[in-house]
């Protein structure tokens, strides 16, 4: 049986070829239509070729179906259709079919027209087809040997659609004008482009004859070749060519993972949320560090704080992130909270804030061996989960809370986010604890193919249980601020203090002369720092030698003793503590009416998640009371702390 019919034409390969004659029934004769060269294929091979999609037929080529001739043409498809064109096709078609059936077409023109009527009363139709008209359709699908689409209706092409009726000089002006009007501004309009149009057009026929003027198209016509734009041209002009290609740009799938812990996401967000003092004032908005494990999407940790995002805020949320929960029970165990998600990270991923690029972050991140990677510059899609668990919390958690700002401004229509703020910070870290456990953690995840990220955790922790890799001692020494400092025979001078004990002393007769030493300094404590001992080859603690400053945040110690030694005399009179002038500058900032005083006020006072969890304190549990002899300096792993010396002249 031979398939291919005389002077059909195919292409192989993309190249033209016309069937000359059959050679018996397994072999054709192929003329190549640009040279005239013959050659005989197996029809076997022929139709493996059709089927590998890399012979195409004239019915699958763009051609004219009216002419039969092969042109360079969009093929027709019912897809880019009207529904009426649709409709007029398909009618079409079961015309043609039921008469094929009925025999209509062998028979005369005079019974084809009985049997057009008896069709038209079974379908409904009060006017049947003209028998011209089903021998003009049936001519048409035979010359493209039997292609239905060439009954297909050509509706959406009638009455010039997208062919342009204006004099060629008015559009060229059109498209100069959108070019350097619409796309040349931010945000241009219509409106703008028809004026620079009209003007231009008017320029113009002051030159021409009357006979010659040009006609000033309407707003309508330019408002149509403005949405007739490619979308990327816009988003160039609105957005800028760099966004532009970051928003059109093909994102494949993020990398995978194979385990938990494998990579961790980093980011921050401010929490659409008014949050308020214990005297139910407002006092700003928190900002949320979140840390993110990629395989299970699970929540590792969270930072809130009123003090707003930096290195601080980072360390604090890897910190929850690696120690076990152990607090849920002594602060929420009436919840009954289960959060066993904890442990070191082979890998974080950070955006580029200049938090993530500071020294300190990266010494800790080196000495805590946990490679860090930076994202694209201003690419989201490097970090995608954490992202959209960003989303997630604002949109299905925090948009339904009092006093939430939503995430636009247009938004807040008819209430005031700061009347209605009922919500303190300490509220708000145990409304979010039980988010997190009992819903987000719980519900079915679509990017883990419909099971809760816990369920996934507990799979992975099974597999390759979570690692504690470091003392917590340590892991506050090295969540601190890295620096190169000088050592005096005064001590060291640091922040405005001096940080001195009697093993610094000794360490200074073991270096070199003027040889500086590697300080970390926590922000959060400007009652001490470590000092890195080259011999010894750990850090110890140093002691401020003002004790009064103990406890307070490196920026409340200044503050407090600038308005100490600046401030009222009173203070130099009675010799006032740090802490008391310290709650004396927050309580006035919270007490202002402004609600950027009491922002300024609730930062300076450094309220963040910390404050209410166990493991926020000191770097190691106090020990129980001894008496005399007093105890000798406690020791840990990499950590030495030094009585001072006034301390042990008096015990």
């Amino acid at each position: 049986m031979q398939i291919f019919r005389k002077d059909q034409v195919i292409f192989l390969e993309d190249v033209a070829l016309r069937v000359c004659r059959a050679l018996g029934s397994s072999e054709v004769q192929l003329e190549n239509v640009s040279t005239g060269e013959l050659s005989t294929r197996k029809t076997f091979s022929l139709c493996q070729a059709y089927a590998e999609g890399r012979l195409k037929t004239v019915a699958d080529r763009k051609h004219e179906l009216s002419a039969g001739v092969v042109r360079a043409r969009p093929a027709a498809r019912m897809t880019g259709m009207s529904d009426s064109a649709r409709a007029e096709t398909r009618r079409r078609m079961d015309i043609l079919n039921h008469l094929q059936k009925m025999g209509s077409f062998e028979k005369s023109r005079k019974d084809l027209r009985v049997d057009l009527r008896l069709l038209a009363a079974v379908r409904g139709e009060v006017r049947p087809p003209h028998e011209s008209t089903i021998y003009r359709w049936r001519r048409k699908y035979l010359k493209a040997h039997q292609d239905v689409r060439a009954l297909f209706v050509e509706f959406d092409k009638q009455g010039g659609k997208g062919q342009t009726r204006l004099n060629s000089a008015v559009e060229a002006l059109i498209d100069d004008k959108i070019e350097t009007v619409f796309l040349a501004a931010k945000r241009g309009s219509a409106t703008d482009v028809y004026d620079a149009v009209f003007l231009a057009i008017q320029l113009e026929n002051a030159k021409r004859p009357d006979a010659e003027h040009l006609a000033v198209p309407g707003l309508r016509t330019i408002q149509r070749r403005i949405a007739d734009l490619y979308a990327f041209e816009r988003a160039v002009a609105e957005y800028g060519p760099r966004e532009a290609e970051r928003r059109f740009a093909s994102h494949g799938r993020a990398r995978k993972v194979a385990r938990i812990l494998e990579i961790v996401e980093i980011d921050h967000t401010l929490v659409d949320l008014m949050v308020t003092d214990d005297n139910r004032i407002v006092v700003g908005r928190p900002t949320l560090t979140v840390v993110l494990c990629r395989a299970s999407r699970c929540v590792l940790g969270f930072h809130l704080s009123l003090a707003g995002h930096g290195v601080p805020a980072v360390f604090s949320a890897l910190r929850h992130a690696m120690l076990p929960k152990t607090y849920l029970l002594k602060r929420y165990g009436d919840l009954c909270l289960d959060w066993p998600c904890f442990g070191w990270p082979e890998r974080i991923v950070v955006d580029n804030g200049r938090e993530f690029h500071a020294d300190a972050i990266r010494d800790a991140m080196a000495s805590l061996e946990v490679l860090v990677e930076y994202a694209g510059s201003r690419d989201p899609n490097d970090k995608p989960f954490v992202e959209r668990f960003l989303r997630t919390f604002n949109y299905t958690f925090i948009h339904k809370l009092q006093g939430t700002t939503l995430s636009n401004v247009h938004e807040r229509v008819g209430f005031q986010a700061e009347k209605e703020a009922c919500l303190t910070l300490a509220e708000l870290d145990q409304m979010i604890h039980v988010w997190i456990c009992d819903v987000y953690h719980r519900r079915p995840h679509a990017g883990l193919d419909g099971r809760a990220p816990i369920d996934v955790w507990n799979e992975g922790a099974q597999a390759y249980p979570p690692q504690l890799k470091m003392n917590r001692a340590d892991i506050d020494i090295e969540f601190s601020d890295l620096k190169q400092s000088a050592l005096q025979h005064y001590g060291i001078d640091l922040n405005n203090f001096v940080y001195a004990s009697p093993r610094l002393a000794l360490l200074r007769r073991m270096l070199p002369k003027d040889a500086g030493v590697t300080v970390k300094w926590p922000r959060n404590e400007a009652g001490h720092i470590w000092v890195w001992d080259t011999t010894a080859n750990e850090y110890f603690e140093v002691p401020n030698k003002e004790t009064e400053y103990a406890g307070l945040t490196v920026e409340q110690a200044k503050a407090a003793k600038k308005r100490k030694a600046e401030g009222s005399p009173d203070y130099r009179q009675t010799n006032a503590e740090a802490k008391a002038i310290n709650a004396e500058t927050v309580a006035a900032a919270l007490a202002d009416k402004k609600l950027k005083a009491r922002r300024r006020g609730a930062r300076h006072d450094n309220q963040t998640s910390d404050d209410f969890r166990d493991h926020a304190g000191e770097s190691a549990p106090a020990e129980p009371p001894v008496e005399a002899p007093p105890p000798p300096p406690v020791v840990h792993a990499k950590v030495k702390v030094d009585v001072p010396e006034d301390v042990e002249s008096e015990a």
